[in-house]
């Protein structure tokens, strides 16, 4: 009995051990099965010098004027580089002004710009050929990846120019700023602003002499109408009709306004048309001026009666001349 049971645990144990075995051998193959080399990919790429160019706005209405004017140096432009990786110089060319409607234009150097914003119409003449402002847009970099710098913009509206709208087209190109400088072109096509203004209608006058003379007249008695006022519109750039009118003559006593002619042509002698106490149309029209010829005028004559009877003084009309258009 005791055989047996030292056999049967003999047994038990052997059993056991080579359970283990297996088990440690089946463990051993699983980790071996599971096992992979490691390698290395080594990636490298090159980043190049670049500059982007971005204008913001591209369309600025500057605003509606009577010529001749001068806008103060202040309609703002900003250069954005996005993503670049150099500081940039701002360069800057145009286009003369041009009317699509009427084919009008004024020159490019009537437009000047500056680096800050002026009060007046001060800056450098902007020219048809790209030139350095010296403005310089900042090295965008990984914690300021977008970088920017203004330039500032005035017009001078010339006298004589024909109303409408005329537009010009700024361009601009940004340059790298070291020793050798070399141009980047943009990756985006917003690289120019397109300025606009309207121009009204408008005459102006300007009376030469403006006092007259008729010299010593006695009672009943007479001035040819004859005497010159030259009626001159300065910087308009529409036609003028010519409207006259006055008051009575005032001195010791007073006559009336009538006593007063006006005539488009030299008289030899009193005559023409009464002149009223209000606005009469002459007739009489002064050229619009324009840009080759920014001052246009016409003649306008005067007479007068002295009535029988006039007490003996001096004596003085104010005569009131109007340009309408």
């Amino acid at each position: 009995m005791k055989a047996f049971v030292r056999n049967s645990l003999e047994f038990a144990i052997g059993v056991a051990i080579v359970s283990l075995v297996f088990f440690l051998a089946l463990s051993m193959r699983s980790v071996n099965a599971s096992a992979s080399p490691t390698s290395n990919v080594v990636a490298n790429v090159a980043v190049g010098n670049v500059i982007y160019l971005s204008i913001s706005p591209n369309a600025i209405y500057i605003g509606s004027f009577t010529p001749p004017f001068s806008t103060d140096t202040n309609t703002q432009v900003t250069d954005n580089d996005v993503g670049g990786n150099l500081a940039a110089n701002i360069l800057v060319e145009g286009t003369d002004w041009v009317n699509a409607s009427t084919s009008n234009t004024f020159g490019v150097s009537n437009t000047v710009w500056s680096a800050s914003p002026q009060s007046s119409y001060t800056g450098t003449p902007l020219t048809s050929s790209f030139v350095v402002t010296n403005i310089v847009v900042p090295q965008p970099t990984l914690n300021s990846p977008t970088t920017t710098n203004n330039i500032y913009f005035g017009v001078n509206i010339p006298g004589g120019l024909v109303a409408g709208n005329y537009l010009e087209t700024v361009s601009f190109e940004n340059e790298n700023t070291t020793t050798t400088p070399t141009t980047y072109n943009s990756s985006s096509t917003a690289n120019s602003v397109v300025l606009k203004i309207n121009i009204q209608s408008v005459c102006y006058i300007s009376l030469s002499p403006s006092t007259i003379s008729f010299g010593s007249l006695v009672a009943a008695t007479q001035h040819a109408t004859n005497v010159l006022v030259t009626d001159y519109d300065p910087n308009g750039n529409a036609a003028a009709t010519v409207s006259v009118y006055g008051g009575n003559w005032i001195g010791p006593t007073s006559f009336g306004v009538s006593n007063t002619t006006w005539s488009a042509g030299s008289l030899g002698s009193f005559g023409g048309t009464a002149l009223t106490s209000t606005p009469t149309s002459t007739g009489i029209t002064i050229p619009a001026p324009t840009t080759s010829q920014e001052t246009t005028s016409n003649s306008i004559y005067f007479g007068v009666n002295v009535p029988g009877g006039t007490p003996n003084g001096i004596y003085t009309q104010n005569i009131i001349i109007e340009n309408s258009c």
